[in-house]
């Protein structure tokens, strides 16, 4: 049985600025960072949407990776239903359509909810983001800040 791969994802968002941060953190079955992405896009969103923004973002990475058997973990559970359960006329449903057709492609194997607490790699690589001027994509190193979050979000995980 192949091992699967759990990738989690944020996004953050402030009123006051016009672009918004994703993260990404991509992790093996033992909870051991493959890859890493921080991103900052252009666009004033509300969280709702950049989120599913986050999420389409996370799965081109993996399309990128050429990962298979992963899941998609996100602490925004309404963008979770919303994907689980769209609505073909929602404002997002172009990209939730883009989304879906991701994890097609990669063999995505489930799509989850996790707590906040659970989620904390992928919320401070989204506020890296924000705070930095260059896009950042890690694949085995990883920034310092990420190895106690890792094991923060593996003792918290309750996905």
């Amino acid at each position: 049985m192949e091992e699967s791969i759990k990738v989690n994802v944020d996004a953050s968002v402030y009123t006051s600025l016009d672009f918004f941060g994703v993260g990404v953190i991509i992790q093996d079955h033992y909870g051991v960072a493959i890859a890493a992405a921080s991103k900052r896009l252009p666009g004033h969103f509300a969280p709702h949407l950049a989120e599913c923004m986050a999420i389409k973002v996370e799965t081109e990475l993996v399309k990128e990776y050429n990962l298979k058997n992963w899941s998609i973990e996100s602490d925004a559970v309404n963008v979770i239903n919303t994907i689980i359960n769209s609505a073909p006329l929602a404002p997002e449903a172009h990209i939730i359509e883009d989304i879906k057709e991701g994890m097609l492609m990669t063999f995505c194997s489930s799509v989850n909810h996790c707590s906040r607490s659970a989620n904390k790699v992928a919320h401070s690589l989204a506020q890296f983001a924000i705070d930095s001027k260059e896009n950042l994509f890690l694949k085995e190193v990883m920034p310092m800040f990420v190895g106690p979050l890792i094991c923060n979000d593996y003792f918290f995980c309750n996905c």
